[in-house]
């Protein structure tokens, strides 16, 4: 059985791994910035102990202005192999909205944290920036009502940003096959395996598929 993760910003007493319906969708989500490179160390103050800590740069670096009038909009990442709901924590990977041509799905609420753990050299690949967490993170509020983890049968492969139908005679989600656009959204790749999951944005009722 998958492992569903804990990915809300804001929680709710009933339900820790998934949206509150019809409630502001506020999610920590994986900052997707490109290639990562470390820098020089620089000496910082902690407490009065002064400790050396490296400097990071990314190529499509995020930043949060905190600017109401010129909101941080947010798309989801280009799909990559590499981003399943299992490898990513459930969280889905977000880009500046410069960087493609995916819908905006969101604006960044909250200043970037991380990377999540601390690379000693630099990270040219989106896999080795997925296997070893060295992304940031920062809360996003994503447009839509409702966003859950949700099973999916990946005969045909899923990828970021596909839209998602329910086929009633499999019991999962799968990618549409039409051109209706079904108003559910994947946040992560997924194909043909046995317990597969991504996390979907929802912004309207699924079209099923008898």
């Amino acid at each position: 059985m998958a492992t569903y993760y804990d990915v809300m910003a804001l929680k709710t007493p009933t339900n820790q791994s998934q949206s509150p319906v019809n409630a502001p969708v506020i999610i920590d989500c994986w900052l997707e910035e490109g290639n990562l490179t470390v820098g020089t160390a620089k000496t910082i103050s902690l407490g009065g102990v002064m400790l050396d800590r490296p400097t990071y740069t990314w190529a499509s670096q995020i930043s949060y202005n905190d600017n109401p009038t010129a909101p941080d909009w947010v798309s989801l990442a280009t799909s990559d192999a590499e981003y399943t709901y299992a490898k990513l924590q459930g969280r889905p990977i977000i880009s500046a909205k410069e960087t493609n041509t995916n819908p905006i799905i969101g604006v960044l609420g909250s200043d970037p944290l991380g990377p999540e753990v601390i690379p000693s050299s630099s990270k040219t690949s989106v896999a080795t920036r997925v296997a070893g967490l060295h992304l940031r993170h920062a809360q996003v509020t994503l447009f839509g009502f409702a966003y859950y983890p949700v099973p999916v049968e990946a005969s045909t492969d899923i990828a970021v940003g596909d839209h998602l139908e329910y086929d009633n005679s499999a019991h999962l989600f799968q990618k549409e096959d039409s051109t209706t656009l079904s108003p559910v959204i994947a946040c992560h790749a997924a194909t043909d395996a046995t317990g597969q999951v991504v996390g979907a944005l929802f912004y309207g009722m699924p079209l099923v598929q008898s």
